[in-house]
């Protein structure tokens, strides 16, 4: 198995989840690399956009509004577990964010 199989959905999802722990759902991109960063995951600037252009492709994530990327109620749900799609890590039991 290729790293890049395991490690790819895993910074999937931790994009997701930086963006649910942010105020209305929101980051500016310098401001979403820096926090996905902090957990494990570097990137360039531009592997940030392919993937969140990966995510918008599924109706995960908005492009960016006046600078800002906007995680959506798919997101969301992904981010809580209540969907799994191909592609994106999973979160384990005992991290689900935002469960309603």
């Amino acid at each position: 198995m290729n790293p890049n199989d395991v490690i790819t959905p895993a910074r999937r999802l931790q994009i997701l989840k930086a963006l649910s722990l942010r105020p209305q759902y929101r980051a500016a991109p310098r401001n979403l690399r820096l926090e996905v960063e902090e957990t494990g995951y570097p990137m360039t600037l531009t592997k940030l956009a392919v993937e969140c252009a990966f995510l918008a492709d599924l109706g995960l994530v908005d492009a960016p509004e006046n600078g800002l990327i906007a995680l959506t109620d798919e997101g969301l749900d992904v981010v809580s577990g209540r969907i799994k799609l191909p592609g994106i890590g999973t979160p384990e039991p005992g991290e689900v964010h935002g469960a309603a």
